[in-house]
């Protein structure tokens, strides 16, 4: 997509929104690595509110089964009812993929190149307020914060950089380090997920400025209800909760509040 294109592509964007809430997009993902020298164009879903803004905003990368109802509507369609714009990044599907196992579901890279292209993206919209983005990412998404877009620091300090980071469910083992002036992280856990749940818990001992939650009762993808009563590719039971997902809203609104200046809505 060249230079001419992307320049209109807001105009465009800002109109077929002004009809809808949600719109299918594509981006170009960030350049992020010495050697990256590709660069992709990214399928991902725009969920906005009423309204003019400029609205906060936050990146979803989704789980190892892709780009399901979770992300592509109950987030979105939550986060727009309480003023933040949502942008769901297909990166499986981008590439051909629908869900785990693939080639990519251990490619850090191209998740974090995704996230910031998205990033980059959203800012340069007039309904968005560029410093007020942060991303959440679930189970396999997660990891890629945890493991890669937090410990890589890929942004320069005075570069445009997420402000505020959200992991549900996902690996907590790899975090570090985390000095200070690292973007803000929130860890959601699930009691009964064994496969993440202890490795957070430690990670809030050794790192109390993170933010760590495990959610008494809950399961892997306890807010997926396409994933409950399934067992996922590392042995997780998967089971939905109306219950934890409540908590983890909430929990996640007054963390996005915190940090990135935004109302918390209700």
């Amino acid at each position: 997509m060249n230079r001419s294109l992307l320049s209109i592509v807001p105009a465009i964007l800002a109109l077929a929104l002004a009809g809808c809430q949600t719109a299918s997009i594509s981006f170009p993902n960030a350049k992020i690595f010495a050697h990256d020298r590709k660069v992709e164009i990214v399928s991902g879903l725009l969920s906005k509110p009423d309204g003019n803004g400029p609205f906060p905003a936050v990146v979803l990368l989704h789980s190892c089964g892709g780009f399901t109802s979770h992300v592509t509507r109950d987030w979105p369609d939550y986060f727009a009812g309480i003023g933040y714009v949502t942008l769901s990044v297909d990166t499986f599907g981008t590439r051909g993929y629908q869900r785990c196992p693939n080639p990519y579901q251990g490619a850090d890279g191209a998740f974090v190149k995704d996230a910031y292209g998205a990033l980059d993206y959203l800012a340069t919209q007039p309904f968005i307020d560029r410093n007020k983005i942060a991303v959440m990412g679930f189970s396999l998404g997660a990891g890629v914060i945890n493991n890669a877009l937090i410990p890589l620091r890929a942004r320069a300090r005075r570069e445009l950089d997420f402000k505020a980071a959200i992991a549900l469910y996902g690996r907590c083992n790899n975090i570090g380090p985390y000095p200070k002036g690292s973007i803000p992280l929130m860890e959601i856990g699930a009691e009964n997920d064994t496969a993440t749940a202890p490795h957070c818990e430690y990670v809030g001992k050794w790192h109390p400025e993170i933010e760590v939650h495990i959610l008494e009762g809950a399961y892997h993808a306890f807010d997926s209800s396409e994933a409950s009563g399934k067992i996922d590719d590392a042995g997780n039971r998967m089971e939905y909760s109306w219950e934890a997902t409540k908590k983890a809203r909430d929990l996640v609104r007054a963390f996005l509040a915190k940090h990135l200046g935004a109302r918390a809505g209700s």
